[in-house]
């Protein structure tokens, strides 16, 4: 069975700390068709906190020395490199045993994957991610970097369709054209939701629903205030928007609901189990979030998932170019565009369900589905090695 080596930052969650389900989904998924391998890297604030540590047979923890906002960032790489390379020193890890190497961030863990597919003469793939983009996008000398490393790799899995315009456009399109578009391979993340897209006899006109947690990071990001103030614009209609999610800037946004006098619009349900929520997607006319970028968008899909219509950001990262005529696209910054989805969404309700039922008729929403994921998954893999 061949052997993979999964490098990643992010199977820890920045805001809890538990295993990130999506990367550990698709490493887990792997395991069907694989000798799994996994270096679990874990950026920290002082030397004292760098470890290296054997977990299990097949997982490697390493905490190494980092700064946060990517600031010197190949510093922090080549650090990780290093502690890597004392772990096989050290009998924790044959790295002249992989078969290939599966970088799960461009940006952040790219570097390392590059430097060790290069001294043990590995295979190497990446996953390109929203924030690669943005570091892209922000960091003065950053394309130069990464260009060696792109052309390094066998393939570039990518999670959304708007990833590869921004690729594009940050490293031109002659490099483009030569080393990402060959080797582009689409592989969302899995959706463990059941096809659930029939009409629906329950829908309740004129209601909308959106999905966050609400701490005040994530509804500054999702652009929950805009959203609620189109609804003020609104008032005149009978609309309600339900608010699924908890966090401690909840009150904040109840007490500002409050103060723009739409707490009869604006219904805050709080914590839902995730085996409830599709009952809140059924229900609603339209599922709403104008967010300002989405690494995936995997509310979207559960919304697609279960027959209901969706407001996306247009021309920003996250679930624009997925599919066609299934909600409306809008501009998450300006709140007449939102105001103005709105009323579309509800105007047009029906045909947008009718498309969402042929495209989930057709299959195309099981680009989404665990089996389909892994079997594009180890179908690349094996071509590369």
């Amino acid at each position: 069975m061949k052997k993979i080596l999964h490098v990643s930052y992010d199977l820890r969650d920045r805001y809890d700390q538990k295993v990130t389900p999506a990367i550990s989904r698709l490493i887990n998924l792997s395991k069907a068709n694989f000798d799994v391998f996994t270096i679990d890297l874990v950026r920290v604030p002082k030397l004292k906190n760098e470890i290296i540590k054997l977990i299990s047979s097949n997982h490697l923890k390493i905490n190494a020395l980092g700064f946060p906002y990517g600031i010197f960032m190949k510093w922090s790489q080549n650090r990780a490199f290093d502690s890597i390379s004392k772990a096989s020193l050290e009998n924790k890890i044959n790295l002249s045993q992989f078969n290939l190497i599966h970088a799960h961030k461009l940006s952040f863990d790219g570097l390392v994957g590059y430097k060790l597919s290069l001294k043990y003469n590995i295979p190497l793939v990446v996953t390109l991610r929203q924030t690669d983009a943005m570091v892209l996008n922000l960091k003065p000398g950053a394309v130069a970097i990464f260009k060696p490393i792109i052309k390094r790799c066998e393939k570039l899995f990518y999670l959304i369709p708007q990833i590869l315009i921004r690729m594009k456009e940050l490293f031109g399109e002659t490099f483009y054209e030569e080393n990402i578009a060959p080797k582009a391979v689409f592989l969302p993340n899995i959706v463990e939701r059941k096809l659930n897209a029939a009409a629906d006899s329950k829908v309740q006109k004129g209601h909308f629903v959106t999905v966050l947690k609400m701490n005040e990071k994530i509804v500054k990001r999702k652009n929950i205030k805009k959203l609620i103030i189109a609804f003020n614009r609104l008032k005149n209609y009978d609309f309600k928007l339900t608010i699924v999610g908890d966090g401690d800037y909840k009150t904040e946004i109840e007490k500002w609901v409050r103060n723009l006098n739409l707490a009869d619009k604006v219904n805050f349900a709080g914590n839902v189990q995730n085996d409830q929520i599709d009952s809140y997607y059924k229900r609603a006319e339209a599922f709403l979030l104008p967010s300002l970028s989405e690494s995936f968008g995997l509310v979207y899909a559960e919304a697609l998932l279960n027959g209901t219509p969706i407001m996306f950001s247009r021309g920003y990262l996250g679930f624009d170019g997925f599919f066609d005529g299934v909600g409306v696209g809008v501009e998450p910054r300006s709140i007449d565009s939102i105001a103005k989805g709105i009323l579309d969404l509800t105007n047009n309700s029906e045909s947008y369900r009718q498309n969402i039922k042929k495209l989930s008729e057709a299959g195309e929403f099981n680009v989404f589905n665990s089996e389909f994921i892994g079997n594009k998954y180890a179908e690349t893999i094996n071509e590369v090695c």
